[in-house]
């Protein structure tokens, strides 16, 4: 152990605070231990080797002086020493407890503790002591001498190492009297990788040089230090960003990382890294006691504790350090390597069956490759992952389906070749069509039934319980809510583009429920995800949004691999937020589809026709034009088969800016869009406009199948008669027939885009009496198209106003005093004030004529 200098003890040798290396100043570094000492008695500075600990905690204790230094080395092992070498520290940093501290270097260890007590209680406020190398202390006594040690009074202490031994701090640290600076923040940031590479010599270094080799050492001091050495900062400009091959530092990584762990530490640490493995439950299958070597990693630095996000780039394993104890193992261990992914291969088949068969071509396995590709395909096409896969595998499998090359791919066989044979077919489909023919492709390729011509089918296919019978519920089920000649998604009443919508929907979540059973957890999601669509477009709008929100909760739990299975989900909640008017909700839901749904284009197309409503109703001329371009970018047959008009859209937003005749000229009699039922109001909403009244009659639909509209069908026709009505009674029968349809599930868009020409009406519909008024008076009040202004209180006092704004609700005359914190007969006051300032007689009134004169 390296101590404080004093010639009269034997241990004793020459020590001082170590001198930096050239280096540049890195005052964050110094400010974190600083704080860090004032919020805890006890700091512990743990990194890997190379993270530069000793020079940070060096250069605070050189600017903040009178700080005792001791440096263990390998040969301490009893606490005599230990205490010895503290004692002499003291003495040195501190020259007026100098005679006290070398007196307590001497004797037994309960002795010697027992005088250090007393001389670090007398050291001045804030005295620090800093043992350097702590990892070193190998020994029981040395550690319980050491634990000690930090439970005495005065002063702070401040611990430097790879790790901090066994020393029962776990209570101190619930008190909040232990704190860390670790990895994440001793790493060097980019602008202190280019200060320290310009202390160094290179005066001239191109920031993009710089930034590359910050990115690939992750800011890891060391390897910055062989990336210098190296001469990766003199070459000319890269054809190729640096790699980790590219950095030196594999000896570095043998000798200072690997050699400084236990044994068992070491195992584990060359086959996690094989593996990129940051799981207990993984590590644990990896090597007996895998948890615990996990633990002892975090606690190392090697990857960061749970929950923690380094500020250097990495991932869970610090990438230049896996990189290369990988090329180690593989270079000199490659029955290691194999054997590794042979366990991954086999822990991973539940929960990522695309890196489970990767681990299982790795291993050298094939069996076991084909064996999970038979288990697992489902899942990997929901993933998107299957024709890569299949692509990885294609020795596999030419050496198992050999025997079975001549029998058919469909039938719900459940044995490995001919499942084999089936994700096969699938994956040759997958590559070999456009996505948006996927569904029929594959359904062509396995035998099995339509994807639209048989709705009834689908059930009994998802019945059979095997791989071949649910993908072909999920995918036929999916192509038919999407199949061609379905109007555009954003068109309040939106249509499923089958004859029996009803039985799609049973049909998903029979195969979902199979997926689960079967262990595929995303094909499940994505059968679910399908079926909150199917419920949303057959008027179930609160069963769809409760569907869609549980489907996007479970796939954030399992992570990005989902994401993509469960892009209708965002669609189905953004659908019903649109037709139900909260607007945001549907801005951020169909956000995510373009987002997640790369690829489903023919999903992308439809919620960017909805973002298209989406800015119409705003008056977000920027958002409409995205939607636009982002709809225009989408392959034609996203477009057209998926039901996505754009001369509808372009003639919504013509009508909005009051260009009637632009937007009829658009008008395609054979468009799908048009001829739909709200397609059709659309063209009599123009019509009307256009002053050509028997027209827009002419346009609408009858009643013959109104029972299978969707509600937001019959808001749209009824609010469409109401306005064509030429008799009072008729149009507001009409009227209370969209406000009853309207409220039985929230559907309210379809009024709140005729506002503005309903605004005479709904005012005298209030008047009349209505089952919804608060529904009326909210049409009359909204902000947007078809709102109101407001206008000065016509000689109301404040009180009178917040009285008035409660009169649209059911309120009782006690419970709006209750809310406004005053009497029930000082309501009556106010209220009878009202009614004389707006010269009316009934609450009805008052509401009816505060609307008209904007003052609700």
């Amino acid at each position: 152990m390296t101590i404080a200098d004093h010639a009269t003890t034997s241990v004793a040798r020459r020590a001082r605070v170590p001198a930096a290396p050239l280096t540049v100043e890195r005052p964050r570094c110094t400010a974190a231990v600083a704080a860090a000492l004032v919020r805890a008695p006890v700091v512990l500075v743990t990194a890997p080797p190379g993270f530069g600990k000793t020079t940070a905690v060096g250069r605070w204790a050189a600017q903040r002086g009178g700080v005792a230094w001791v440096t263990a080395d390998a040969f301490d092992g009893d606490a005599c020493r230990l205490l010895g070498a503290v004692a002499h520290a003291v003495a040195r940093a501190h020259p007026a407890a100098r005679t006290a501290a070398v007196a307590a270097a001497d004797g037994a260890p309960g002795r010697m503790l027992d005088a250090l007590a007393d001389v670090l209680g007398a050291l001045p406020p804030g005295a620090a002591v800093v043992l350097d190398d702590a990892h070193v202390l190998a020994s029981p006594s040395a550690r319980r001498a050491a634990a000690e040690l930090l439970r005495l009074p005065g002063p702070r202490f401040v611990l430097v190492g790879r790790t901090v031994p066994d020393l029962a701090l776990h209570r101190a640290r619930l008190a909040g009297d232990v704190t860390e600076v670790g990895p994440a923040v001793l790493a060097l940031t980019e602008r202190e990788t280019g200060a320290l590479l310009r202390a160094w010599g290179a005066r001239a270094v191109d920031p993009r040089a710089v930034a590359d080799v910050w990115r690939v050492t992750g800011g890891w001091p060391a390897a910055v230090r062989a990336a210098w050495d190296a001469g990766l900062l003199h070459r000319a400009r890269a054809a190729r960003p640096l790699r980790p091959a590219d950095v030196p530092i594999g000896d570095y990584v043998r000798e200072e990382v690997l050699g400084g762990l236990p044994p068992a530490t070491d195992a584990f640490l060359r086959r996690a890294c094989v593996g990129h493995v940051a799981d207990a439950h993984v590590a644990e299958a990896l090597v007996p006691g895998g948890a615990r070597a996990l633990d002892e990693c975090v606690a190392r630095g090697l990857l960061p504790a749970p929950g923690v996000r380094p500020t250097a780039p990495s991932a869970a394993w610090h990438d230049l350090l896996a990189w290369h104890v990988r090329e180690l193992v593989t270079r000199t261990e490659p029955g290691v390597v194999r054997a590794v992914h042979a366990v991954l291969a086999r822990q991973l088949a539940a929960v990522d069956a695309d890196a489970a068969v990767q681990h299982a071509v790795e291993a050298h396995a094939p069996s076991v490759a084909t064996e999970l590709l038979a288990e697992r395909w489902p899942e990997l096409l929901a993933r998107g992952r299957l024709a890569d896969t299949v692509r990885r595998c294609a020795p596999s499998l030419r050496d198992v389906t050999r025997d079975g090359a001549g029998e058919g791919t469909g039938g719900p066989s459940e044995r490995p070749s001919d499942e084999l044979a089936a994700a096969q077919a699938v994956a040759a489909a997958v590559r070999t069509w456009p996505h948006t023919d996927l569904a029929e492709r594959v359904t062509d390729a396995l035998g099995g039934v339509g994807h639209a011509e048989a709705p009834a089918a689908l059930r009994d296919a998802a019945r059979r319980g095997d791989a071949t019978g649910t993908v072909l519920t999920y995918l036929a089920g999916r192509a038919a809510l999407h199949a061609p000649g379905t109007p555009p998604v954003g068109v309040p009443g939106e249509r499923c583009g089958v004859d029996a919508p009803v039985l799609v929907r049973e049909a998903l979540a029979d195969a979902a429920e199979v997926a689960a059973v079967r262990g595929w957890p995303v094909l499940a999601l994505a059968c679910r995800a399908e079926n909150a669509l199917a419920c949303a477009r057959t008027s179930r709008l609160g069963e769809a949004r409760r569907r869609a929100r549980a489907v996007l909760t479970e796939a954030a739990e399992l992570g990005p691999a989902a994401a993509p299975a469960v892009a209708a989900a965002h669609l189905a909640e953004g659908l019903v937020a649109w037709w139900t008017d909260d607007v945001a909700t549907a801005r951020r839901a169909l956000a995510a589809v373009l987002r997640d749904g790369t690829a489903r284009p023919e999903l992308v197309a439809r919620a960017a026709a909805v973002l298209v409503h989406v800015g119409v109703a705003e008056g977000d001329a920027a958002g409409v034009a995205s939607a636009l371009a982002t709809l225009d970018a989408a392959p034609p047959a996203a477009r057209g088969p998926a039901g996505v008009s754009r001369p509808f859209l372009a003639a919504s937003v013509r009508l909005a800016s009051g260009a009637t005749g632009d937007a009829l000229a658009l008008v395609g009699r054979t468009d799908p869009a048009f001829t739909s039922v709200a397609g059709a109001c659309r063209r009599s909403e123009m019509l009307l406009r256009a002053g050509e009244r028997r027209a827009a009659w002419s346009v609408l639909p009858d009643d013959a199948r109104q029972g299978s509209w969707h509600v937001a069908d019959q808001v749209a026709v009824h609010v469409a008669r109401a306005l064509l009505h030429d008799d009072p009674r008729n149009a507001h029968a009409a009227l209370e027939r969209a406000l009853a349809a309207s409220a039985a599930e929230g559907v309210v868009r379809p009024l709140r885009d005729r506002a503005a020409a309903l605004r005479r009406l709904l005012l005298a519909h209030l008047g009349r009496g209505s089952a919804h008024e608060d529904l009326v008076t909210r049409l009359l009040t909204a902000d947007g198209p078809g709102g109101v202004s407001r206008e000065p209180g016509h000689g109301l006092t404040e009180r009178e106003r917040h009285v008035l704004a409660c009169l649209p609700s059911h309120m009782t005359v006690g419970e709006i005093g209750a809310a406004l914190f005053v009497s029930p007969n000082t309501v009556k006051t106010h209220v009878r004030s009202v009614y004389r300032k707006l010269g009316v007689t009934s609450r009805r009134d008052a509401v009816r004529t505060a609307v008209e004169r904007g003052l609700l």
